[in-house]
């Protein structure tokens, strides 16, 4: 079976009703890219968001913490079918 590849978006332009979201790709300095991975928001990691907004609160994992409205669209995620 092939793994259906959905097209990608910013983490900012999905909602809450889209469920558990796989990140992509991380558009930022290197830094906040390693801070954001520290995170678990890296490549290959999955995402849901608990709330929208500027901060957004969002859960990957266990954990559950805000990232501001700025970063989230420098993270490119697409659904989880």
């Amino acid at each position: 079976m092939t793994k259906t590849h959905l097209p990608t978006a910013p983490l900012s332009t999905f909602t809450p009703h889209d469920g558990e979201l796989e990140v992509v790709e991380v558009h930022d300095s290197d830094g906040n890219v390693k801070r954001m991975c520290e995170l678990g928001i890296c490549p290959g990691k999955h995402v849901t968001i608990v709330r929208q907004g500027d901060p957004a609160i969002l859960t990957v994992g266990d954990s559950r913490f805000a990232l501001s409205g700025e970063l989230l669209t420098r993270v490119y995620v697409r659904p989880v079918s």
